[in-house]
């Protein structure tokens, strides 16, 4: 198994591909939506789209969204395969407190998800927030324009050919007049052992209202269930007891400042649920995970 390529097909082959890998088998039946019912704060059209896709261990309603926080978060959750193992891949969908849409990771905007994130409202932000996540980020900044492309640090330099606005920073300068909505943590203190450069270099986000933070390689959380294929346990195990040792002891370059950014991240009870990219929703106790997970004591 090779670890420091497991993310590696979110990055396109060349500029502008579109891979094919990983996109979820698509229904022939009709879109529907069904209406939500949102906070008292929240506007009353909001919607979230019914089934559209098989479902799968990584998408177990096979719906385009999921509804999380009821009127404020969502995720796309769509088949993600990587050397024919399904590794799953989540998209993180905001409505701000203007209406307005903040995009995670975003994934494949195909048919049924433009749909589904048109009725939710306009799309304001769109975030790569790590190397490894840029595959979809042109194809959205060419549908929704007027949005802002947000990248890590580095990210312009690193991928020219994409169209960003913006590169994130740590803390509250980010998203214009949702600043406020958010805090940032920038892990800039692991490498690639063997070429010496950043490898994920990922910004981690805590929607304060909802208090879910969204993160996408720097945690993960396979599920134990009977239900995971083969392949996928498989990945996990590997995930667990192999790659993430690995990580702590030859990625993390500075391990005081790595201790500091996930203390920072932790403390001050600012998140509660935790949204990451690959395995389940976590809807409670999230800070605890991330705690273990991180090495803290």
């Amino acid at each position: 198994m090779t670890t420091l390529a497991r993310t590696r097909a979110f990055v396109p082959s060349r500029p502008g591909a579109l891979s094919r890998r990983g996109r979820a088998q698509r229904k022939t039946a009709p879109l529907s939506c069904l209406p939500r019912n949102p906070p008292s704060h929240r506007p009353p059209r909001l919607a979230v789209c019914a089934r559209a896709y098989d479902k799968t261990w990584s998408n177990p309603a096979g719906q385009v969204l999921t509804p999380l926080v009821d009127g404020v978060v969502w995720a796309a959750e769509r088949p993600f395969t990587w050397n024919s193992i399904d590794v799953g891949g989540k998209m993180g969908v905001v409505k701000l407190e203007d209406g307005a849409l903040w995009v995670h990771s975003p994934v494949d905007l195909d048919a049924p998800t433009k749909k589904a994130i048109d009725a939710l409202g306009p799309v304001r932000h769109v975030v790569s927030p790590n190397y490894e996540h840029v595959k979809w980020a042109a194809q959205w900044k060419a549908a929704y324009p007027d949005a802002t492309l947000w990248g890590c640090p580095g990210m312009k330099r690193k991928y020219p050919e994409i169209s960003w606005d913006e590169e994130l920073v740590d803390g509250e300068g980010n998203f214009g007049g949702a600043r406020a909505e958010f805090a940032a943590t920038w892990f800039d203190c692991e490498a690639n052992p063997f070429t010496g450069k950043p490898f994920f270099n990922e910004t981690v986000f805590v929607h304060k209202p909802s208090r879910v933070l969204f993160v996408t390689d720097v945690f993960w959380n396979y599920p134990e269930t009977p239900k995971l294929p083969l392949g996928t346990k498989a990945w996990k195990f590997g995930m667990d007891r192999v790659y993430l040792p690995f990580y702590r002891k030859a990625m993390v370059t500075d391990a005081t400042r790595f201790a500091a950014k996930r203390d920072a991240l932790l403390g001050g009870d600012a998140f509660d649920a935790v949204l990451p990219c690959h395995g389940a929703f976590v809807a409670s106790g999230g800070a605890k995970l991330i705690a273990e997970h991180l090495g803290s004591s």
